[in-house]
């Protein structure tokens, strides 16, 4: 008797539905063996992928490379392009995303849209923006995207001509800018008006200015603590060092080219007493060229020295540093200057307090002159008596001279109060290439010496100033 077509029919729905049952399990299992498998791969070929977010990002924030973050090929650009997850993370962390360098402007409307963008992603963070606007450009394109996040700047660098600057309005104030670079392109008129654009800036501290008089502009001078200027004559320097009362760093690199009549409008004023500035820098190519001529800072702790130092004569170099000295350092911990060609012993007895000594040599092998000779405890056992830290930089050679060495004996040994020991010595090579075959190597004539210093509690470090080739 044959079945029932009803129950036939209802055993067909029956197959079908266990088959359908089977099928959706088969199915999940390989769903979940994908994903096994993705997760495999990824522990197995791309560890870094497995770390939490919060540690890539911590990572992300170490990679870009100043001035070069809007290359492709530089992070954090680059790291968008390495796969999704990592695109995604990038864009969300607002670090990566609050400052642009160098960026040289070309198309305004284009550039203003790119600049937007790339701030959005910065989330709350103050914003830091450098670049340098072509004279082609109208000033109101400018001033539009300097208005456009004025409530958010804390860091602002502008190279643009000095007539660009002057057309910007003070109609916007930039409550949260706490450091501005200014430099000017292009030759400028003696006759100007200020630059007021900046006029209101309650936050600002740190200020450079690069070919571009500060007599020009129109800041708070009495709150800045920093400055750094680069071609500005002594004049403009003095005059702005009297109305920045608060300043506890200066620091002046290159000469104008009208520097010689300039000297000759301040050389009959007397020194300049600044009370608060516990930082200088300067840089010099002779003594009738130098700020430290009329210059008098009381409170001074660090001195670095640029410029033509290895050129001077003995004559030029005491004409200069001495009587400042006098007025000055015996405050002064930390020094720092060219080599000349006969360092001068006599300094070093108007540094009674100085801790810090770094000789910056020409890219040449060490010759140690008498000078460093006299620092032996053996033979002057009172000159700079409290040092603790000896440096000798762009030194072109490895090797530490017998002389050398015994000064630094004589001074490992612990001292008195009024004579303190030599905690540490460090030897910079310029470059890691400073031997044909590009392989550092250590003094080995004198390693012994050097290492039984170290034994004795001395730090040591020769080597380029990034890597440390003594062990």
């Amino acid at each position: 008797m044959l079945p029932n077509v009803n129950e036939l029919r209802q055993r067909l729905m029956d197959l079908d539905a266990t088959i359908a049952h089977h099928e959706g399990i088969v199915e999940g299992l390989k769903q979940d063996r994908d994903i096994v498998f993705s997760q495999l791969s990824a522990s197995v070929s791309y560890p870094i992928l497995m770390l939490p977010n919060e540690i890539t990002a911590e990572i992300f924030k170490w990679c870009y490379v100043s001035g070069l973050r809007l290359a492709p090929s530089t992070a954090p650009m680059l790291l968008t392009r390495i796969c999704h997850a990592w695109r995604e993370l990038a864009f969300s962390i607002p670090a990566l995303w609050h400052k642009i360098d160098e960026v040289e402007l070309t198309d305004p409307v284009d550039d203003a849209d790119f600049i937007a963008t790339w701030f959005s992603r910065a989330g709350a963070l103050p914003l830091s923006l450098g670049m340098i606007y072509p004279e082609h450009l109208e000033s109101h394109h400018l001033q539009s995207l300097l208005h456009c996040h004025a409530q958010r700047w804390q860091s602002l660098d502008v190279a643009a001509h000095v007539d660009t600057l002057l057309e910007l309005d003070n109609s916007k104030p930039f409550p949260g800018l706490v450091e501005l670079s200014l430099a000017s392109l292009g030759q400028h008129e003696q006759d100007l008006s200020q630059v007021e654009a900046f006029r209101h800036t309650p936050s600002l501290r740190r200020l450079s200015i690069d070919s571009l008089p500060p007599s020009l502009l129109d800041l708070p001078w009495t709150q800045l603590t920093k400055t750094t200027f680069r071609f500005i004559s002594i004049a403009e320097c003095l005059s702005f060092l009297r109305l920045a009362t608060s300043l506890s760093e200066f620091y002046r690199t290159g000469i104008p080219e009208d520097e010689e009549g300039d000297v000759e409008s301040v050389i009959g004023r007397a020194p300049f007493c600044h009370d608060s500035l516990d930082s200088l820098l300067v840089s010099v190519s002779s003594g009738a060229e130098s700020i430290l001529h009329f210059l008098t800072v009381p409170r001074l702790k660090t001195l670095e020295l640029q410029g033509g130092w290895e050129t001077c004569t003995q004559l030029d170099t005491g004409r200069l540093a001495v009587p400042f000295f006098s007025r000055t350092c015996s405050t002064l911990l930390s020094l720092k200057f060219p080599m000349p060609p006969s360092l001068p012993v006599h300094w070093f007895q108007l540094l009674p307090n100085l801790t810090t000594l770094e000789l910056v040599y020409p890219a040449e092998p060490l010759s140690v002159v008498g000078a460093i000779r006299a620092l032996n405890r053996g033979t002057t056992p009172d000159l700079l008596p409290k040092l603790r830290g000896l440096v000798i930089s762009r030194c072109g050679s490895n090797r530490v001279d017998k002389d050398l060495l015994e000064v630094l004996e004589s001074r490992c040994d612990a001292g008195d109060v009024q004579h303190g020991r030599l905690e540490s010595f460090s030897l910079f090579w310029p470059q890691s290439e400073i031997f044909d075959d590009g392989v550092f190597r250590l003094p080995l004539l004198n390693v012994g010496r050097l290492r039984r210093l170290a034994a004795r509690g001395m730090r040591i470090h020769i080597g380029t100033s990034t890597q440390n080739s003594f062990y």
